[in-house]
């Protein structure tokens, strides 16, 4: 089931921006401007400091993924955040005109979840620090995110209807999205190398393997054997890793894995870890998942779909009727 399909206002996504580790905000000193803010929506600005907080937030997700913007893909970032900017802006303020608030307590629930998904306080400070951000400021953020997103399932997911047959129609249309792909559950017994072994290293290492090896062929158990020897985070589970399928593993670890029959061991493995001994205990083969099990989901996964369609001809109606300034001088 596909998961990159998110709507375009949500609190995760917001806080995200807001308080990544990832942002760099020590910016150098920059020249003079004019304005402090990147547009107006209805005489209320968006600052330039969220914008560029949320910028560098983005530019540094692309960095993590290894991917590099050219000039034209930066460009487009750029109009696309300052856009969804104004997208937001103009949400907040409709939830506004029906009426809609957003119960402190609420607010701080989701700011301790927050908080949750770091060390401690003093890690979560940084963060905030790094990000040029208060505690303050996150809970501003985050009451206008849920009014939004209460706005949003008010006045339009709560109107979108997904029948049965579309689910099923859907589900028929698109088999491949809905195939489970192989598996294996295998166990391992692992004798780590560094990251950059000696050649003794390597030798005692490779003789530490290959005696486990021989008193597997005498007859030890394997999983008793690897709670003793392996080296690897399994080693309390008797080696277990449970089931992964093709492309989850370092691939000398996976052809080896894969080319074993059930209850068979491998020769030795060498990976970038070390030295691998690898016992396959289950096998699944190749399976679509079946309507029932994937409908509630698949419902879901419909009605965010219909949501996004929603959420951007909406926004797109209220642009019209708004009065919106934009003041970026390096967008076209």
């Amino acid at each position: 089931m596909p998961k990159h399909v998110k709507l375009v206002v949500t609190v995760t996504f917001i806080l995200f921006a807001l308080i990544s580790l990832w942002v760099n905000m020590g910016h150098a000193a920059q020249d003079k401007v004019i304005r402090d803010y990147v547009a107006m929506v209805n005489g209320k600005k968006i600052s330039k400091d969220k914008y560029e907080r949320e910028l560098a937030s983005l530019e540094n997700r692309f960095k993590a993924s290894g991917r590099t913007l050219n000039p034209l893909q930066k460009m487009e970032l750029k109009k696309n955040l300052l856009e969804s900017l104004i997208n937001r802006e103009l949400l907040y303020q409709e939830s506004q005109k029906r009426g809609i608030t957003v119960d402190e307590a609420e607010v701080e629930k989701q700011f301790q979840a927050v908080k949750k998904q770091y060390a401690n306080d003093d890690t979560f400070k940084q963060a905030l620090q790094r990000a040029n951000y208060t505690e303050s400021g996150v809970r501003s953020q985050l009451k206008r995110a849920i009014a939004i997103e209460r706005f949003i399932d008010q006045e339009l997911k709560s109107k979108i209807k997904i029948t049965d047959k579309e689910v099923k129609d859907y589900y028929d249309s698109h088999p491949d999205l809905f195939r489970r792909p192989a598996q294996i559950r295998a166990s391992h017994i692992l004798v780590k190398l560094s990251a950059n072994p000696t050649k003794e290293e390597k030798e005692k290492a490779l003789k530490e393997i290959n005696e486990i090896k021989e008193k597997i062929r005498s007859g030890e158990d394997f999983g008793d054997l690897a709670k003793k020897y392996s080296d690897g985070p399994s080693a309390k589970r008797g080696g277990d890793l449970g089931f992964f399928s093709k492309g989850q593993m370092v691939k000398p670890f996976e052809d080896a894995a894969f080319a074993l029959n059930v209850g068979q061991v491998s020769d030795v493995v060498e990976t970038v870890f070390g030295y691998h001994l690898i016992k396959v205990t289950e096998k699944r083969p190749d399976t679509i998942m079946k309507f029932a099990e994937i409908k509630d989901r698949l419902k879901n996964y419909l009605v965010d779909q219909r949501l996004q369609s929603e959420v951007r001809q909406y926004t797109e109606g209220l642009k019209k009727k708004a009065k919106v300034e934009r003041f970026l001088t390096d967008l076209p």
